[in-house]
């Protein structure tokens, strides 16, 4: 097997990308390219490539005379992406409801990891890490890879303000009990409630992003 090896403009992408969604480069921020070309050690040319495909992606903007601005994103572009979210996480969990039980074993080590966890008042990055590979191992779950990059895809516009929702204590332990709760639903094949179960954990979700939300322009 050939392991191909990473362009620089695709480090740079994902370099940029990365501190974009998590809040190092702050919305409204620009981007100077002199300025990002010496940081990341490469030439304006692939960093330009690089912000061309962010652009596309609509994490920034570039105008011709004011250069690249990275995008705000508003409430109601979080509402937006949590009614989406809804959509397609009701997709992913109709899909997992047809499978055998299996599917669901590394659900249960992970509700089992976050329990240990919570009992020993591990740090807040350790178990955002955790409550992230619950919600992958759901997506694998469902064995439906394009729903499960356009929910990837949608997150990672919100990951900044979630990231922040998830330091919360109290949202953490309701958080873990409605994942634990989740799981039990799709084992006894209950539909309806699995649905009403995530309905109500996005809901939780995206009150509190828009509550951390600065107010915009």
């Amino acid at each position: 097997m050939i392991i191909k090896k990473k362009s620089i403009r695709e480090q740079v992408y994902e370099n940029l990308k990365e501190e974009i969604v998590n809040g190092k480069i702050q919305s409204g921020e620009k981007i100077i390219e002199l300025e990002y070309a010496e940081k990341f050690g490469v030439s304006r040319t692939p960093l330009r490539e690089a912000l061309r495909m962010l652009e596309l992606e609509g994490l920034v903007t570039n105008a011709e005379k004011g250069g690249v601005t990275v995008n705000y994103i508003s409430k109601e572009d979080i509402e937006e992406i949590y009614k989406i979210r809804v959509a397609l996480e009701s997709i992913v969990l109709k899909e997992i409801i047809k499978k055998d039980e299996s599917c669901l074993e590394a659900l249960h080590s992970i509700l089992e990891e976050t329990r240990i966890a919570l009992d020993e008042n591990m740090e807040s990055e350790a178990l955002i890490e955790i409550f992230q590979r619950f919600n992958h191992e759901l997506y694998e779950a469902a064995n439906l890879k394009q729903v499960s990059k356009l929910i990837k895809h949608l997150n990672e516009y919100t990951k900044r303000f979630r990231v922040l929702c998830l330091k919360n204590e109290i949202r953490l332990k309701e958080a873990f009990l409605e994942h634990w709760n989740l799981v039990e639903a799709l084992e006894k094949k209950d539909l309806e409630e699995a649905l009403r179960i995530n309905d109500k954990h996005l809901f939780r979700s995206m009150k509190l992003v828009l509550n951390k939300m600065p107010d915009t322009k």
